[in-house]
């Protein structure tokens, strides 16, 4: 999934469960940020240095990500006591990711009840994620391959490309037996959205008796398979009166990095691109000791920031869900 749900929807979502705007913003951009925490820094502040936690990775070499950032925040596994679709090769993996599945729940259960809101929208993030990469693994093995001659590796849905996390894709996984094979995106999205709703209303202590017109009503906001992106965020910022999402808001908050936010690198048309440069260029040189990282200056009241508050959060979250994997591992 993308921002459009992991933000923009669980914003929507989190409203019409009774939150208010504050905590909305919260859940949704929690939620999303896990996919832009692609490298750490290192945040030079009075005591010492503190070193933020990597919850996304693009490459497929580094076997230890497969544990530290795939499978507990991506590619939840079902285990082996879920439902599957029947696959072409009568296999099984209990690292497989089902929609929904037991260990899914107990997963999000668990950050309810922390009541930490950074640690709902995360767990949000990985729960709605079990739709996006059902019949998945968080590993590079075969399990994943969808073409013998690929020249990508066949780790999570890599060699699906982006076609499981857009949300109007309609796109066919071979590896699954008819009709289970084709695969409608917009229906697994909704469907998605429909249990996230009815957690956060159950937290709420309110009914979510109404969760079909909520769904409705996002089928209408997402409008048809054809709509530009920046419709359909136009549709929410009308539709929720919320921010547009910033990949650097919370980190502009938090801290300033060597030669500040004003220089190019830092101007907001390149938002999108920025993350993945600094993650390549962390592998390259940082990773490598080519060249040394240098760090960040903390902003006052960093320890209070969005950032800092999300950062522990996704270290509780990550313990949490790895305990509830430890027969797997």
């Amino acid at each position: 999934m993308n921002t459009e749900f992991h933000y923009y929807t669980v914003f929507y979502l989190a409203r019409q469960a009774g939150f208010a705007d504050d905590a909305a913003y919260t859940l949704a951009y929690s939620s999303q940020y896990l996919d832009n925490a692609l490298v750490s820094y290192q945040v030079n502040h009075t005591g010492g240095v503190y070193e933020t936690l990597v919850t996304h990775h693009f490459g497929f070499w580094d076997l230890s990500q497969e544990w530290d950032v795939w499978i507990p925040f991506h590619f939840y596994p079902a285990g082996t006591d879920a439902q599957s679709p029947r696959r072409r090769d009568g296999g099984s993996n209990p690292l497989d990711v089902q929609p929904d599945s037991n260990r899914a729940k107990r997963m999000l259960v668990a950050a309810l009840k922390s009541r930490d809101l950074y640690r709902v929208g995360i767990a949000l993030h990985t729960y709605a994620d079990t739709w996006a990469h059902q019949n998945f693994s968080g590993r590079n093995e075969e399990w994943n391959r969808l073409e013998a001659r690929a020249p990508v590796p066949p780790i999570g849905h890599a060699q699906a490309m982006r076609d499981p996390d857009s949300i109007d894709a309609v796109w066919h996984d071979p590896r699954i037996a008819p009709p289970a094979d084709r695969v409608d995106n917009r229906a697994r999205f909704l469907a998605a959205a429909g249990r996230i709703y009815r957690y956060l209303a159950t937290y709420n202590r309110r009914s979510f008796a109404d969760e079909e017109l909520v769904v409705d009503r996002l089928d209408e906001l997402l409008g048809p398979a054809e709509y530009a992106r920046d419709s359909r965020v136009e549709n929410f910022v009308i539709e929720c009166g919320m921010e547009r999402f910033s990949r650097l808001q919370w980190r502009r908050e938090a801290f300033d990095p060597p030669g500040g936010w004003n220089s190019m690198e830092y101007e907001v048309d390149l938002e999108s691109t920025l993350d993945k440069l600094n993650w390549l260029k962390d592998e390259l040189l940082h990773k490598t000791n080519v060249v040394r990282r240098t760090p960040v200056t903390a902003r006052d009241g960093f320890f209070s920031s969005n950032l800092y508050r999300w950062d522990q959060a996704a270290r509780a979250q990550k313990a949490a869900a790895l305990e509830l994997l430890a027969d797997l591992r």
